[in-house]
């Protein structure tokens, strides 16, 4: 035991937190102390510390059963799906996810509710024991992942579904020993962490492959699949790949919605809803049932009625993630942070809202390829793009944006430094009859919905360099 914790660590960590503010205070803080010491702050180096501090708190992630989704697209709305099938199936069931829209708690949800700020302050402080008494270091994303971990001991949950911050291999998460393991799909994103090919990316998410437990496969390329496939022959672990073991059928939309059947197996759901026109939704819905499918055949769960499954697709709050909010003009709140999501935006807009007048509002994180971003995005159809800086730290000079866009294509492109009043704008521009479309990062999205909601300016309470994505 170290006699001296604050020469390893800031001295501010002997105090415990006594309120929700004082640990939202930290997390900055500790950000910023991860920045001083070069050291990333999203837990990517190792999972070492994660291991050591969850065996002093008496390995809390044993306490429930679990299930570990990652990939470089849909793994939050995977999840979020996931959960509520298990919580359709009468279970209780925790969710971990990441980024947050406005506020730390969004990360930490138990049958689809944010906890509450004194769980929160509570599994904190039971982490911060560690962090004083042993001389630990965690960086936020490993705080706030361990203190999840607690959180869901805590509430007694039967089930956690942990989304990966990035890769896998090296993620904080990846202390866990789940039931079943989903990697959504391999594409180019986080290049500086995971490496500059598919098949060394596919690398890094097959690290969630524990020995002798099921992988839900999705469709990626030819390379990447025989990486994660090798990985999951060596340790015997089973493997249900989209288009063979299951899939989705029969994608349609209507209006702001789309459905699709979805085959698990011999077995066939048909005229399943979901709340989306984007045509990924399926992929998203059939990980997640052949997830569930996973435990379900292994007597882990209760099979569910068709209402009830059609139900949890068809109710599934998206928060951000190609949704739409109607009004006039309707808002298109999408996350897009990567250039696949960009171009799977700008085919949304093409399909669903050709002939309308649309206006992109947008903000890009640093470290991105907004160039690519950009080239797809210019391909959607847009009429006009806004620029602004949100959160001001973290993201791309809108000037550097505009002058992108610009030489990408002919359409008029406008910087409007004050997010709010960018979205303003982008309302004005668009008309009643038009679309505004709000893209770039989780942090944005978050910020843009109330005012697409309800037209009321409502920044994150917690606004945070903490964009894991």
């Amino acid at each position: 035991m170290s006699d001296t914790p604050s020469s390893k660590f800031p001295p501010y960590c002997a105090v415990p937190f006594s309120s929700y503010g004082d640990v939202t205070d930290f997390l900055r803080e500790l950000e910023t102390a991860c920045i001083l010491r070069g050291r990333p702050s999203d837990g990517t180096v190792s999972f070492d510390a994660v291991s050591r501090c969850l065996h002093q708190l008496k390995r809390p992630d044993r306490e429930y059963r679990s299930i570990h989704v990652t990939g470089t697209n849909g793994k939050t709305t995977v999840s979020r799906m996931i959960a509520g099938l298990i919580q359709a199936g009468g279970m209780k069931v925790g969710l971990y996810t990441s980024p947050h829209l406005r506020h730390f708690r969004e990360r930490i949800v138990i049958n689809g509710t944010p906890i509450s700020e004194q769980a929160l302050v509570d599994a904190c402080n039971n982490v911060k024991v560690y962090l004083d008494w042993e001389g630990g270091e965690l960086s936020p994303f490993e705080f706030l992942t361990t203190a999840a971990f607690f959180v869901f001991r805590s509430a007694e949950v039967d089930y956690a579904v942990i989304e990966v911050g990035i890769g896998g291999r090296l993620d904080a998460t990846n202390v866990i020993a789940p039931e079943v393991s989903v990697i959504t799909d391999v594409d180019y994103d986080h290049m500086d962490l995971l490496g500059d090919t598919l098949e060394q990316i596919a690398a890094e998410k097959a690290g969630i492959i524990k020995p002798l437990t099921p992988v839900v496969c999705g469709m990626m390329p030819e390379g990447p699949r025989a990486v994660v496939l090798s990985r999951a022959a060596e340790l015997n672990a089973p493997v249900l790949l989209m288009g063979e073991e299951y899939e989705a059928q029969d994608v349609t939309r209507t209006g702001y919605r789309g459905s699709c059947s979805l085959r698990i197996g011999s077995a066939l759901w048909r005229q399943v809803p979901l709340n989306s026109p984007a045509p990924f939704m399926a992929s998203h819905a059939a990980h997640a049932l052949a997830a569930y499918d996973v435990l379900r055949r292994r007597g882990l769960v209760p099979g569910l009625g068709e209402e009830e499954l059609r139900t949890v697709f068809e109710r599934m709050e998206l928060a951000a993630c190609c949704e739409v909010v109607p009004g006039a003009p309707t808002v298109l709140l999408d996350s897009a942070h990567n250039a696949p999501a960009a171009a799977r935006l700008a085919t949304i807009l093409r399909t669903t809202f050709e002939g309308r007048r649309t206006v992109l509002l947008a903000s890009l994180p640093h470290g991105k390829e907004v160039d690519k971003m950009l080239y797809h995005l210019a391909g959607g159809g847009v009429d006009r793009a806004i620029f602004t800086q949100y959160p001001i730290e973290n993201a791309t000079a809108p000037q550097v944006l505009a002058d992108i866009w610009r030489f990408r294509t002919a359409a008029a492109a406008e910087i409007v430094h004050d997010p709010e009043a960018a979205f303003h704008r982008a309302v004005q521009v668009a008309g009643a009859s038009g679309v505004v479309v709000v893209t770039g990062s989780m942090q944005f999205g978050g910020f843009c919905r109330p005012l697409a909601n309800d037209g009321s300016a409502s920044k994150p309470t917690e606004h945070s360099p903490l964009s894991v994505a």
